[in-house]
């Protein structure tokens, strides 16, 4: 029964907000106008998905940095809290999916090629100007998803960060339901099903203090030990 209704309401909201977002960019909003925006999306996603945020941890960061997080599933985006408009680092090839793809181009994402050491290094230099713009860019340091526990980080947004003075800002996101993760074999379209047919469900979020620091590698120690100390092994 919940997907019935489920389904159309999601199709309507994606639809609305990207063509919102479309039509905005061309309109010449500017992103933190686009962002606004997206806001009201997540918001009405949330709520019809029946999934509440609990902040177990600090409050939403109020200047620009860095946000990184343990990565769960494609839905962890949703889950971050800042005063400033967030933005998002994407797999080049999303750029060219329908209806995800304009809507990833209207809120500027940064694409990556992710077999590119060059555009590896561009995309993280990119993020980092945002920063210095006033904007706090979205950066899951394992590079994929797992259940529980962490993965090995990738280390080039921590060096960045040290070499542009940015601050890194510590996230933790479980999910109330583990079964809820995007991992393994699981297709989008398997796990989208999955979660259209669930029931109300909750995310606890912990948010801990801006890191900054000159050493790229005792940075990133620094961010591991405090997720480690708070998510689900």
């Amino acid at each position: 029964m919940r997907i019935a209704y489920r389904l159309p309401l999601l199709l309507i909201i994606m639809v609305t907000l990207v063509l919102g977002l479309v039509v905005l960019k061309e309109a010449g909003a500017s992103l933190r106008t686009r962002h606004r925006y997206l806001n009201v999306g997540k918001r009405l996603f949330l709520l019809m998905m029946g999934i509440k945020i609990r902040v177990r941890e600090g409050v939403p960061p109020k200047e620009a940095g860095i946000l990184m997080a343990n990565h769960r599933s494609y839905v962890d985006v949703m889950f971050f809290r800042s005063a400033t408009p967030q933005i998002y680092l994407s797999k080049a090839e999303v750029r060219n999916w329908p209806l995800i793809g304009w809507g990833a181009q209207a809120l500027d994402v940064v694409f990556v090629d992710r077999s590119s050491k060059e555009s590896r290094s561009a995309s993280r230099a990119e993020l980092a100007d945002r920063v210095q713009r006033g904007l706090s860019p979205v950066v899951f340091p394992e590079g994929t998803t797992v259940d529980r526990g962490l993965l090995e980080f990738n280390p080039g947004m921590f060096y960045t960060a040290a070499e542009l003075g940015v601050p890194i800002v510590p996230f933790v996101m479980e999910y109330s339901d583990p079964k809820m993760a995007w991992v393994d074999d699981d297709t989008f379209v398997s796990h989208l099903l999955k979660m259209l047919t669930r029931p109300a469900w909750y995310v606890d979020l912990y948010i801990g203090e801006p890191v900054r620091g000159t050493d790229g590698a005792e940075l990133s120690a620094e961010i591991r030990e405090w997720m480690r100390q708070r998510v689900r092994n």
